[in-house]
């Protein structure tokens, strides 16, 4: 399948470009039923015509050649010519090309509503969301209020806060102060406290099959979706001069470690409003025939960006129905490890010098990547550019 998406051209923006070759394999993929019989129909009355022009052919290419030889060829007793065998030949070939040429309208339009089916299916998609800015604290208490609306939503009776990432010119750190905004913030806006910390602290505790993994050595492992959540923060600093980052909150399942919800806000320090507006172009639809193909689980290769995985963690859990292994990011946080959770493919984000920004709107801040899909065991896919956005409303 993702050799398919791979081989497959884009078609040129704006431009009224024929739809792409498809392979009779998936030409049947894409016929109705219906369609197929037909499809199947005209087929078989192909390979018949194409087995008449064979035999015709041999009979033109052997007979004649023998007859000419032994001055005639004997056919139930009678003599017959060279001519006569080059008539009697050439009659099957044209009854052969008969046939292909009946069933080629009906091969020929199935497969052009194929690929035109298919070309919309590949069609680009651009998806778009805006990030609230705010002061950390207010900023803070929104994503918490909106987090834990999920949580209950989801069905989820208590949550684990394991800790949290801070990303910067810096490098990694995990800081303590932001773990602790974030559980006071938990209690204050939803008047229901985390679960307690255990005595031996956090760290991922790969699994022995056929359990799942566990947070700590002190917690015995889920043994069931939804009886417990995993809570962390990640923070990146996007802003040149650190006044803006972004915030992230998850939420992932004990039990199978997919992340379940995200929340994402901007924090701002600065005096002037700002807004964030992240997009990606998704030039061949890869996220919307992912999702209709059957449940996928992303990971992330090593050298994906940090900001770029963050944000398509975000939006996948958002904007589409494909989730993210959490158990990376479990490890990342609290410690412990390997994570060990099967993906079906891995995102790679790259980063990429930005476009310019306009003249008249210097303020705004662009972080951009080229975005790839890989499957197991399969070639990168280009998708299409991410970008991050971010200045005062309104500006572009």
């Amino acid at each position: 399948m993702f050799a398919l998406f791979a081989s497959f051209l884009m078609l040129a923006a704006g431009e009224p470009v024929a739809p792409p070759a498809v392979t009779d394999v998936e030409v049947v993929r894409q016929l109705k039923p219906a369609e197929l019989a037909e499809w199947h129909n005209a087929m078989r009355i192909t390979t018949l015509g194409q087995t008449r022009i064979k035999q015709g052919q041999s009979i033109m290419d052997t007979s004649i050649a023998a007859a000419a030889a032994t001055k005639g060829a004997k056919t139930g007793g009678l003599t017959e010519t060279p001519e006569q065998i080059k008539i009697r030949a050439q009659k099957i070939i044209d009854e052969g090309n008969v046939q292909v040429q009946q069933a080629a309208p009906s091969l020929a339009r199935l497969r052009l509503a194929a690929a035109q089916r298919v070309a919309e299916k590949m069609k680009p998609v651009d998806f778009t969301f805006e990030i609230t800015a705010a002061a950390p604290p207010a900023a803070l208490d929104a994503a918490v209020g909106r987090l834990h609306k999920q949580a209950v939503d989801l069905g989820y009776p208590s949550a684990h806060l394991i800790g949290s990432l801070r990303v910067s010119a810096a490098g990694l750190e995990r800081p303590a102060e932001l773990t602790s905004d974030l559980r006071a913030a938990w209690s204050r806006r939803t008047g229901v406290a985390l679960a307690a910390v255990p005595a031996e602290g956090y760290a991922y505790v790969p699994a022995v099959a056929p359990a799942a993994p566990a947070l700590s050595k002190g917690l015995k492992p889920a043994t069931a979706p939804k009886q417990l959540a995993v809570l962390w923060a990640e923070q990146y600093v996007v802003g040149a001069d650190g006044a803006q980052t972004l915030l992230f909150l998850r939420l992932a399942d004990a039990h199978s470690f997919r992340i379940i919800a995200s929340e994402l806000v901007l924090t701002h320090t600065g005096a002037t409003p700002v807004v964030g507006t992240v997009a990606l172009r998704d030039e061949r639809s890869f996220i919307p025939r992912l999702t209709q193909s059957g449940e996928w689980t992303f990971g992330f290769e090593r050298d994906s960006h940090p900001v770029g995985s963050a944000l398509l963690t975000h939006l996948c859990l958002t904007q589409s129905k494909l989730s993210v292994a959490g158990d990376p990011y479990v490890a990342i946080v609290a410690g412990g490890g390997p994570a060990g959770g099967v993906v079906g493919a891995k995102w790679r984000a790259t980063a990429v010098e930005a476009p310019a920004t306009s003249p008249a709107s210097p303020t705004v801040a662009v972080t951009a990547f080229t975005v790839q899909g890989i499957p197991a065991g399969g070639a990168a896919v280009a998708v299409g550019p991410l970008t991050l956005r971010v200045g005062a409303p309104g500006v572009k």
